[in-house]
């Protein structure tokens, strides 16, 4: 993986540390719950962090099953569609998983050396989808335009093979999965399913690095309809703590954060500023680790197809 000079990512984090460090008033800090989990609930996401890892993996692959140790240990999932091109559009596959008895729909995440401008450029401010693809959805909910674009490329044929599988395996229950650039799209792909398939079916959301992706309003609703959500953010990966809360973004609930001794732990809220969690351990981001973006993840490595 080539990677642009370290100068060159020095000078965009030089330009932000200004509108990274203002926090809105309304974000409050929160000790009363953070939790260190278990070896047992740690484990319990290790096959969440395999699909993402096999998203990385070209369609062909996935059409097949066959993308190395992710598939190996993934025995029975059924592939149903995947698509993408891996550049413009971000690899995609949808399919089924018997042991969830869910769809299983899961997303390619991006060099974060490309995803780190996208976040930190002050063109990409909120927007507010279409009604088209998020019917119903309040005016006032807003998110990242550059999330939007990436979601729109591939969203009809994604759309499509959700129904699809959803048909042939007679479930209503939807798992998405995704990484890093993946985990965005994979949020507002089951905000958009969810409005479009209606409430029969249920949503849950799992993200690994994610960035943050909407405003206040489409966290609240976010928080009623699509409350089952997970991500989990590595050590000082600067990715989570982005775009900045000054820009008006506010993460999702369901945050966990593996800490520099490799503790997992359960940050309660939106935006956590306990010790421990994510925005006050990324901290300055001069001091940000971009590489760990990619993990390891409970020893799951993202970023190549057949890392894991």
């Amino acid at each position: 993986m080539q990677f642009p000079l370290f100068v060159t990512l020095l000078s965009w984090l030089l330009a932000l540390v200004g509108i990274t460090q203002a926090v809105p008033a309304s974000i409050v800090e929160r000790t009363d719950s953070i939790s260190v989990l278990s070896k047992e609930q740690v484990n319990s996401f290790s096959t969440y962090t395999l699909f993402a890892s096999a998203s990385y993996c070209p369609p062909l692959l996935i059409q097949n099953w066959i993308c190395g140790p992710a598939c190996a240990k993934l025995p029975g999932f059924k592939p149903v569609a995947s698509g993408g091109d891996g550049g413009i559009v971000q690899y995609w596959f949808v399919g089924y998983s018997p042991s969830w008895s869910s769809v299983v729909v899961v997303y390619q995440g991006t060099d974060p050396f490309k995803l780190f401008p996208l976040l930190t450029d002050l063109t990409f401010l909120p927007l507010s989808p279409s009604q088209s693809t998020f019917p119903g959805l309040p005016s006032a909910a807003k998110v990242h335009a550059g999330f939007l674009n990436a979601f729109s490329l591939s969203q009809s044929d994604v759309f499509a093979a959700v129904k699809t599988a959803s048909s042939k395996y007679g479930t209503k229950k939807i798992t998405v999965i995704g990484h890093s650039m993946g985990a965005a799209i994979g949020t507002l792909a089951a905000a958009s399913f969810k409005l479009r398939l209606g409430s029969d079916y249920t949503f849950k959301v799992v993200g690994f690095a994610q960035p943050r992706v909407g405003n206040q309003n489409w966290i609240n609703w976010y928080n009623t309809n699509i409350p089952d959500i997970t991500r989990i953010n590595n050590k000082d990966d600067p990715v989570a703590v982005l775009p900045s809360l000054s820009m008006g973004y506010v993460g999702n609930l369901g945050e966990i954060h593996i800490r520099d001794d490799n503790a997992w732990i359960n940050c309660p809220g939106n935006d956590n500023l306990s010790a421990g969690c994510t925005e006050a351990d990324v901290g300055n981001l001069l001091t940000s680790n971009l590489i760990q973006h990619l993990g390891p993840f409970n020893g799951i490595l993202m970023g190549l197809c057949g890392l894991s």
